[in-house]
């Protein structure tokens, strides 16, 4: 598997031009759109390049050299014309023409360096959440030992809260986390990291099946997807309290019937549960679900920023007649 230092040397030789943005430590997501035009995000501030100078020659050999580095093959008019890869802390995505309409296109994700990543009061200051949102969920997650669903749209800081809550984990406590890559930075001594890798068969589902054996006080799972799913579900009701994951969802009761479905379609062959089964399940299992919003605002400089938000935080109370019963909090 190539380096994170490889990678980012494919990228400079390859998007010359964006050579400062990926220097840049403050910029965390490059968007590179077909034709050549670039949006960036840096310090929350969003950056547009109308003209980088990037030909559409520039962006798929870079595509195809970031493949090659990853051990990859990409190929236009075929399933493999796009490319979604993690390095350390890089995550990458592109895509060919003509399956990207207009030309290819490629976004380069940096999580942030360990050290880097705010803590809840950090957070706090940022506008992320109030003060007594971030005392609630300390109380419930580290104290209480709450098991806590973050959930939210892509970019909206779900790791970002999630890692400054694991933060606030006491030392003594095992911790173990399962990621795709490195995103999480808790500071923690008693830490192990496992990174998953699904095109040499270590899927996600493998390695939570594992961590299990692993005497994790906690888990951590970086985000809930695909297959691992009802390990994660079964982990959360067999004891590991105070564990966290990430999913996708548009509101707090969303997360629970994202939930759901990602649960229908990791059950093992030829199983098969009622959706009420299902749904009392993973109402014992999740406890409490927080939900993160971005949106873009224009500052008083004219410029415009991402601006994120914890709008939901609501306990799971179980369910009645068939429907969950979430208890709001703050």
């Amino acid at each position: 598997m190539a380096s994170k230092a490889h990678v980012m040397q494919v990228l400079k030789q390859n998007l010359g031009p964006l050579k400062d943005l990926f220097e840049d430590p403050a910029v965390t997501e490059v968007m590179v759109n077909p034709g050549g035009i670039v949006y960036a995000e840096r310090a929350g501030e969003m950056i547009y390049i109308e003209d980088a100078g990037l030909a559409e020659v520039h962006i798929t050999s870079a595509i195809r050299a970031l493949a090659k580095s990853v051990d990859e093959a990409v190929e236009a008019n075929t399933p493999k014309t796009f490319i979604s890869a993690s390095v350390e802390n890089l995550r990458i995505a592109g895509a060919l023409s003509p399956a990207s309409h207009g030309g290819p296109s490629l976004c380069i994700r940096k999580h942030q360096e360990d050290g880097a990543r705010p803590n809840l009061g950090e957070l706090v200051e940022k506008g992320m959440l109030t003060n007594a949102q971030a005392e609630l969920l300390e109380q419930l997650f580290v104290h209480e030992k709450k098991n806590v669903m973050v959930g939210g749209p892509t970019g909206s800081g779900k790791t970002t809260l999630a890692n400054a809550l694991c933060m606030r984990i006491p030392p003594y406590e095992r911790v173990i986390s399962v990621e795709d890559s490195i995103e999480l930075h808790p500071n923690l001594k008693h830490h192990v990291r496992y990174l998953t890798n699904a095109t040499k068969g270590v899927t996600a589902q493998l390695v939570v099946q594992h961590t299990l054996r692993a005497r994790p006080d906690r888990l951590i799972v970086g985000e809930t997807r695909g297959a691992e799913t009802f390990d994660l579900i079964r982990a959360f009701n067999s004891g590991h309290d105070g564990s966290l994951s990430t999913v996708h969802a548009s509101s707090a009761p969303d997360m629970l019937y994202a939930l759901e479905m990602l649960y229908q379609m990791s059950l093992p062959p030829d199983a098969s549960l009622s959706p009420e089964a299902v749904r009392g399940y993973i109402a014992r299992a999740v406890h409490i679900c927080v939900h993160v919003t971005r949106s873009v605002k224009q500052g008083e400089d004219g410029k415009y920023y991402y601006v994120r938000r914890v709008n939901e935080i609501v306990r799971v109370n179980g369910v009645e007649n068939g429907k969950y019963l979430l208890e709001p909090l703050c």
